[in-house]
């Protein structure tokens, strides 16, 4: 048997040996475990029933499915499970192989050349383990609003080291925010502040997931952005970063991350504190099938922008297969 595992993976290898990693390397990701004759079946075929294992399931949000892709023999279908993560699929004997997914976030279990008896009914495990995707979080911006003249210090705090900053970041940002939106530091003056990292991230059922078609993808932006409250500068720095990256695909999946939410990239403190600190992330990708269930459309909502207020915008690209 010859059983190989690809793992999930975004934007390089992610070679850290987590505890997941140990489990895949300790437990086979695909085994029949128990074959018995069947006569009353055609002869040439068999029935597989196949159990699909994984501790994520469980966690499964109410009025969800959980949709496992698969081929047999490079034929390829979805499966829609029910709580009992089991499901009956009569094949051809012989040599066979078998491709599952779980779907953006599971490893892939490709098992070659399986033997399969025929005329007979089997019983086959399938295991998925979570994989964190490694992700590029690409320019996150930083703006200030003040009606006044105000020194600030903002300390940034990602989840992994710094790619890039600009200006140079040194602990926190230093410096003054003046009522035009400009920030001066060391006597060099900005319209934002940037930084980028790599870190690692798992895609998940969010609050809302688009599917947008290539010519769809500016007016979207542009409704988005003016629902969220950004400025005509700000709406059109995001636009004119993102949309080439994103209009290069016929359509495309889209995420976004407001808030709270996205102290999964990094943390902010500012002091003074500012009377609203708005954070907007997209995460998009080349839109396949196997997204279906990501997908929730809700329009954002808007951002208090009054007083002294800090904006910040980023996102990422994923890059998920095919089955």
């Amino acid at each position: 048997m010859n059983i190989k595992i690809i793992l999930f993976i975004l934007m390089g290898v992610f070679s850290s040996h987590s505890f997941a990693e140990e489990r895949i390397k300790s437990y086979p990701n695909f085994q029949i475990y128990n074959t018995a004759k069947n006569t009353s079946l055609k002869n040439g075929t068999a029935n597989i029933t196949f159990h699909f294992v994984s501790d994520n399931f469980y966690n499964t949000p109410k009025g969800y499915q959980t949709i496992i892709y698969y081929s047999i023999n490079e034929k390829t279908d979805t499966l829609f499970l029910d709580s009992t993560f089991t499901q009956t699929i009569q094949v051809k004997s012989g040599k066979t192989n078998f491709k599952f997914w779980a779907g953006p976030g599971y490893n892939e279990v490709i098992a070659d050349s399986i033997d399969i008896s025929n005329q007979t009914t089997n019983d086959a495990q399938v295991n998925f383990y979570s994989e964190n995707m490694v992700i590029e979080v690409d320019k996150p911006v930083i703006y200030f609003q003040s009606p006044i003249k105000l020194d600030f210090k903002l300390a940034v705090t990602p989840k992994t080291e710094f790619s890039f900053t600009y200006p140079a970041y040194k602990d926190f940002w230093k410096g003054t925010v003046y009522p035009t939106g400009e920030i001066e530091i060391e006597n060099q003056t900005y319209p934002y502040l940037f930084w980028d990292s790599k870190q690692i991230f798992s895609l998940k059922n969010h609050s809302n997931g688009y599917h947008i078609s290539k010519q769809e993808v500016i007016p979207f932006l542009e409704k988005q952005l003016s629902n969220a409250g950004l400025t005509s500068t700000e709406k059109t720095d995001f636009i004119t970063y993102w949309g080439p990256r994103m209009t290069q695909y016929e359509s495309v999946f889209i995420q976004f991350y407001t808030q709270e939410d996205c102290d999964q990239f990094a943390t902010l403190q500012c002091e003074p504190r500012p009377e609203a600190i708005n954070r907007l992330y997209i995460g998009f990708s080349e839109w396949n099938e196997t997204l279906t269930p990501f997908l929730r459309p809700t329009d954002l909502n808007s951002f208090d922008r009054s007083g002294f207020n800090l904006l910040e915008w980023g996102g990422f690209e994923l890059i998920t297969p095919e089955l």
